[in-house]
């Protein structure tokens, strides 16, 4: 198959975007072509996704990446039965705890793409080796005007049943900074961005100790501002064990996916849980020996992030060798003995999971122009 030298990044929604950028600035200085796209449809030589559900058909040459590093976690290990990757051309692990998964479930053949899964890392945590993060991260804390030397942030996954200003009120009168993150949500979510805007209109200008965040800043920024990450189960609690920051998740905030809510699923081992009553005593426990939290976490990030630094330079050097024919070189992660034991049922499921899902799209689109 001969490729051009032109990759089309496919993203719904900001965090997306951050976490291919890496990528994209390593393709322009291979002298590739890039483009974003939030046309989910749009046809592409080469498309790399990141996307729970994705039409890589579109697309002459396919790569498949997680949209987070907890993806799917309330259905570990298998996420690919819902998620299926066999229309892609190469899937992209961030380190050795995905391998995990994906060998446990590799004998099936929904979890295999066409040439395999290569173990590169996660590119958005490159960023953190960048020349110019320290300074960025610097002139963020500078514009902050933090009042005290230690930060705790507020990082939810999903914004709803006033989570935020449950945070501040246990906290605020702690000697501490609460600096409150919110994800960049697609506008295709009108509620969520709702709640958000009435919690940071709430509590800006709230508290000398309370500040908003930027939500299109990169959330690496703000963790390299913070001491403490506070959430309910968004991934961004694997994403702190790269600055070995403790982080808390609190096990009575709902997630409003499902009908009615159901309670976050927090499969972490490192992670500290804790009712909403008990988080004051929670962050002073922490405060007590933060030190001695940040330790237990330091082994911890290399079973969740491997080529730090490198991630965006080695899926490049992937692709290099696809584009180039050199499929000798490529060595991918060997899956367990195949099995084909799925029904035709599954087959018309995903077939009709998957024409609704792009009719729904199309349909959008649409109306979007009209």
């Amino acid at each position: 198959m001969k490729l051009k030298q032109k990759i089309t990044f496919f993203y719904t929604d900001g965090i997306e975007k951050q976490t291919t950028q890496p990528i994209a600035d390593e393709a322009l200085k291979r002298g590739y072509s890039v483009k974003f796209t939030d046309n989910i449809l749009e046809k592409a030589e080469i498309g790399i996704y990141c996307q729970h559900n994705c039409f890589p058909e579109n697309s002459k040459f396919s790569v498949i990446m997680f949209h987070d590093l907890g993806q799917g976690h309330n259905r570990w290990p298998d996420i690919w039965h819902a998620e299926p990757w066999h229309k892609f051309n190469i899937g992209i692990l961030s380190g050795k705890e995905w391998v995990k998964r994906w060998q446990n479930c590799s004998s099936y053949f929904y979890a295999r793409p066409k040439i395999g899964v290569f173990e590169l890392g996660w590119p958005k945590a490159d960023d953190l080796f960048q020349k110019d993060f320290k300074k960025n991260t610097d002139d963020l804390k500078n514009s902050l005007n933090l009042l005290h030397p230690v930060t705790i942030l507020y990082a939810p996954s999903w914004e709803n049943d006033n989570k935020q200003d449950e945070f501040v009120q246990s906290l605020k009168n702690l000697p501490v900074n609460l600096l409150l993150k919110q994800a960049p949500w697609s506008k295709h979510y009108p509620e969520i961005l709702k709640n958000i805007e009435t919690m940071d209109k709430l509590h800006r200008n709230y508290k000398d100790n309370v500040f908003v965040a930027d939500r299109n800043v990169s959330i690496m920024q703000y963790l390299k501002v913070a001491d403490i990450l506070v959430s309910d189960e968004s991934s961004v609690l694997i994403e702190g064990l790269l600055l070995d920051i403790p982080a808390v998740a609190v096990t009575d905030w709902r997630i409003p996916d499902c009908s009615p809510p159901r309670l976050p699923s927090i499969p972490f081992d490192f992670v500290i849980k804790t009712a909403k009553k008990e988080l004051n005593k929670t962050i002073l426990n922490i405060l007590s020996d933060i030190d001695k939290f940040k330790k237990q976490l330091e082994t911890k990030k290399n079973n969740h992030f491997s080529l730090l630094g490198n991630s965006a330079n080695s899926i490049m050097d992937l692709i290099d060798n696809c584009v180039a024919g050199d499929f000798k070189n490529i060595k991918s992660i060997p899956p367990n003995k195949e099995k084909y034991n799925l029904s035709i049922k599954w087959f018309f499921k995903r077939w009709l999971f998957e024409k609704k899902l792009k009719l729904k799209i199309i349909l959008k689109r649409y109306l979007k122009k009209v």
